[in-house]
């Protein structure tokens, strides 16, 4: 017990990580609500150095006076001190981390307005800082600590549920195209249950994390330029919407970058980066208060986003030569038609296309464990771990649906069923005559289940006449 508590009491984590709030992340209030590297840039975001000469470090945000900023200690705050620019001087570019040494003056609102002054610092010099403080930043959750504080009440598998998280980890941008990640989810019959952990999820992050806020808000009367960095787009979103993200990769409302957790249907089923194929018996929510949550995700998706993992031309290059070769591979095994690799469809061999998306994911998967560089083999492991498996899980469900609508008119007969038991059934089929077909074990070790799970499921399909029985033990598709 005294070890487990000297271990705690020596963590270099933020140790705050856990408070309660319900307050959106623009607005928080300097203290618990803050990161810990956010609270260290509070402690040196001010110093006098004579006078009313000051020394100020932090952050940009635009108004709309062309000769006036906000400069606050954090990007993720937009309350700060003003800063005027003399004429003839460059206002540095939004969302830059600054050094202004300036004196302190007062400027009066408009006559519509308060005549409370408002303090202002006439910039004397401004310089353009590195953010070396990045290099003593850890993040207050890793990758399996935000899997565990959403999932706890969620029936997934754990392959799943990384993918998830990760969408809180989200990736930076490369060559112009928005960052973020998106999941598309394919089901059968849970479709309701889906919804409601997308909506769980949405309602963890406050609005101006889930929505397109006001390019500005108000700070003392201010009109300051809301920074647009990271959003989460969760639920049954239009066609258009998940096309403009996944396919042009550009977000309309202007954001850095987009994570989108979507609830699929066939006009859209193939345009998320990772598709996931849920089945009823795999999956089961409970509802919980998301706000609860809120803090300890914001500082960990806030702190992810400070990182901007580096990757080399050569590395994507290398990479995007294996996935090409594997996605080849994948549609000759599935017997899919060359049009699954164009722009949009299910594989989608542009160099825009999974390529792209395995790097998300690799970048993703290194800002998680504060990672600084992202190099070829870890690309090539996001798709053969996470991608690949994903789409030919996907595909499969998508091949079930398909041949439902076709032998029965209706999807309704497989929806009914075990689809883990009945795939791994397809897979092993021979396909010729004469054939005894698999045993229930071998059906159940292919499809990762228990065999008297594998029995019920079977006895249930010969009952809806989707699966006979040549030799008892053995199986046959209809």
């Amino acid at each position: 017990m005294t070890d487990e508590l000297f271990r705690f009491m020596a963590e270099e984590r933020d140790r705050l990580s856990d408070v309660t709030s319900a307050g959106d992340i623009l607005d928080r209030q300097y203290g618990p609500e803050l990161t810990s590297w956010e609270r260290s840039l509070v402690r040196g975001f001010e110093e006098r150095l004579s006078g009313r000469l000051y020394r100020h470090r932090g952050f940009v945000h635009h108004t709309r006076n062309s000769s006036m900023f906000v400069l606050t200690p954090s990007p993720w705050l937009v309350d700060g001190v003003f800063v005027h620019v003399p004429e003839g001087t460059t206002i540095p570019p939004d969302g830059s981390f600054v050094e202004i040494i300036g004196s302190r003056a007062a400027v009066r609102r408009s006559a519509r307005q308060s005549a409370e002054p408002v303090p202002v610092f006439v910039a004397e010099s401004i310089e353009l800082l590195p953010m070396d403080f990045l290099n003593d930043v850890q993040p207050p959750l890793d990758l399996d600590e935000i899997s565990s504080l959403l999932f706890e009440r969620v029936g997934l598998p754990e392959a799943s549920k990384r993918v998830f998280s990760l969408l809180f980890a989200s990736s930076p941008p490369f060559e112009g195209a928005v960052g973020g990640l998106s999941t598309g989810i394919e089901v059968l019959t849970s479709q309701r249950r889906v919804q409601r952990l997308l909506t769980f999820l949405r309602r963890v992050l406050p609005s101006s994390l889930r929505s397109s806020p006001a390019r500005y808000t108000r700070v003392r009367g201010v009109p300051v330029l809301v920074p647009r960095l990271w959003r989460l787009d969760a639920g049954q979103l239009s066609p258009s919407r998940l096309r403009a993200i996944c396919v042009h990769r550009h977000d309309p409302s202007g954001f850095r970058e987009v994570s989108v957790g979507a609830l699929t249907d066939a006009t859209t089923s193939a345009l998320p980066d990772v598709p996931l194929a849920l089945t009823s018996e795999d999956f089961w929510v409970d509802t919980r208060d998301a706000t609860d949550l809120r803090l300890p995700l914001i500082k960990s998706i806030i702190t992810f986003q400070m990182l901007t993992p580096s990757v080399s031309r050569r590395s994507v290059d290398a990479a995007t030569s294996h996935i090409l070769e594997r996605l080849q591979r994948l549609r000759d095994s599935m017997g899919l038609s060359d049009s699954v690799l164009a722009r949009g469809n299910i594989l989608d061999a542009d160099a825009l296309g999974r390529p792209l998306s395995a790097l998300r994911l690799a970048r993703a998967v290194a800002r998680s464990g504060w990672s600084t560089q992202v190099r070829a083999r870890e690309i090539r492991r996001a798709w053969d771990r996470i991608l690949e498996p994903a789409l030919r899980e996907f595909i499969e469900i998508h091949i079930l649906r398909s041949e439902g609508q076709t032998e029965w008119g209706t999807t309704r007969v497989y929806e009914q069923l075990d689809s883990r038991v009945l795939r791994a059934l397809k897979r092993l089929d021979p396909g010729t005559g004469g054939s005894l077909g698999p045993t229930t074990e071998e059906i159940a070790q292919e499809a990762g289940v228990e065999i008297s799970v594998t029995s019920q499921a079977l006895e249930k399909m010969k009952n809806a006449g989707v699966v006979y029985e040549p030799r008892p033990g053995h199986y046959r598709p209809v």
